[in-house]
């Protein structure tokens, strides 16, 4: 059942990839009054890039896709570990908080260095601004992640679901939310796509999408617990646990829509948004050692 369930999860997560990337540009498209795309439009422009006659353009060397497919890799492999409808999971006694963390900042940081290393200037600049914004935002998302691990019993997946996985503090909960808002507020405009060949865009379109689902699991996993199935529980906890995840990433989708502005600020990595996303998740961090508050 472990390896039934690790392997629906991990489906789970690829077939919801581009439609989470299509739901996130349809709430984009209401939020700034613009038609919404095509239900199926994500899944078209994804099919197209992969079907188009692979032409590699001039300048692109073989390690910048190389990185933009370790990137894909990187990602699935933090979602074959990230908890959906159940703990349950074959990949269980892997899913250790830093690892998975480390593979979603490698799904991350693979493109950005693929786009610097292909030496266009919008690519570089944009990758360089992220990298900027994460090395400035570490410390805040450090916290978080630590404090959150600590509300969850310890830094592994596994034990969300025990009783009591939610914890009796909800003080450093809602800071840990809180500070997650403001990163996200204070975090740059996406890095475009490649100037590649089709599939390689493909890629770095799924690799985006997966990772911030992923990352938005992990994240509903983390802080809000309910509905996981634990060890021992049959299907009617899987469909439970399935029905609460996508309740969970409908209202975090909808939050994401809301925090981040129609045009994010090319400068300034330190704003006020982030400096109170980092005093927040300090509260977190201290506040998750009291079980009283």
């Amino acid at each position: 059942m472990r390896l039934i369930a690790a392997a629906l999860n991990l489906a789970l997560l690829l077939a919801a990839a581009p439609a989470f990337a299509g739901l996130l540009g349809t709430m984009t498209a209401l939020r700034d009054r613009e038609p919404p795309p095509a239900p199926l439009a994500t899944y078209r422009l994804w099919h197209a890039l992969w079907r188009a006659e692979q032409v590699r353009p001039a300048g692109v060397s073989l390690a910048a896709s190389a990185a933009g497919a370790l990137g894909l890799a990187a990602a699935i492999l933090a979602a074959a570990l990230i908890p959906t409808f159940t703990t349950a999971l074959a990949t269980a006694p892997l899913a250790f908080l830093p690892l998975v963390i480390g593979l979603l900042a490698l799904a991350v940081i693979l493109p950005l260095l693929a786009l610097m290393e292909a030496g266009t200037m919008a690519g570089g600049i944009a990758a360089g601004q992220i990298l900027g914004f994460f090395c400035v935002a570490s410390p805040a998302l450090f916290l978080v992640l630590w404090a959150l691990a600590q509300l969850g019993g310890g830094i592994t997946l596994s034990g969300l679901a025990a009783p009591g996985g939610m914890g009796t503090p909800l003080a450093p909960r809602l800071l840990a939310g809180l500070a997650l808002a403001g990163i996200i507020r204070a975090a740059p405009a996406a890095a475009p796509l490649p100037d590649d060949s089709g599939r390689v865009r493909a890629m770095a379109l799924a690799t985006t999408a997966l990772t911030r689902l992923a990352a938005l699991s992990l994240i509903a996993a983390l802080c809000l617990p309910f509905g996981l199935a634990g060890e021992g529980q049959g299907l009617a906890a899987w469909g439970i646990g399935l029905l609460a995840w996508l309740v969970k990433l409908g209202a975090a989708t909808f939050l994401l829509t809301v925090l981040r502005p129609a045009r994010p600020s090319a400068s300034g990595l330190i704003t006020p948004a982030l400096l109170a996303a980092t005093l927040c998740a300090a509260l977190a961090a201290l506040f998750a050692q009291a079980p009283l508050l």
